[in-house]
């Protein structure tokens, strides 16, 4: 059964049927370039009102072949029957691929409208062809303490699988 929801920290979206319709810009440069990206304008419905966004993705920025830090930033200017909001969402995925069997990365965001910092990092090594081992860190923390950021969760995550052939 549809159920109202938070949309934004003051703007509720009442339970209904809504159609949206969005007009999209969008430059991308070549994947060959040391430094690369997406970005990307659009306008269009969204529940009661309407949404602009500009997002800048994809973008790449080599530092040799095992090192890339991709960048990335969003903008949203949401305006409804039920008020108004502007939300930010900025981060960067940092990558190391130590072999061609082996990576670590991690992905740290800040999103305005929920005031948080999240973090996900992690290993996967290819210990046999087919066979992964990963290792996961994800945590969350709350922007709004004057101190560093309070914990609002954490987890690490295990994960094995061998490829069985028969």
């Amino acid at each position: 059964m549809p159920r109202p929801f938070r949309i934004a920290s003051a703007v509720v979206v009442p339970a209904g049927g809504y159609d949206y319709d969005t007009a999209s810009l969008s430059y991308n440069t070549g994947p060959q370039r040391r430094m690369t990206g997406n970005l990307r304008v659009d306008y269009g419905t969204f529940y009661s009102g309407h949404k602009t966004s500009v997002t800048a993705t994809r973008g790449r920025l080599a530092f040799g072949p095992k090192f890339n830090l991709e960048p990335s930033y969003s903008v949203n200017w949401v305006d409804l029957a039920e008020g108004s909001f502007t939300a930010h969402l900025a981060g960067s995925r940092v990558t190391y691929t130590a072999t061609s069997r082996m990576f670590v990365s991690a992905l740290l965001q800040y999103n305005s409208d929920s005031n948080s910092v999240a973090t996900n990092a992690r290993l996967r090594w290819e210990y046999r062809p087919g066979s992964e081992l990963f290792v996961v860190y994800n945590d969350e923390r709350d922007t709004r303490t004057r101190r560093f950021p309070a914990l609002a969760s954490r987890a690490l995550i295990v994960k094995v699988n061998r490829l069985v052939r028969f």
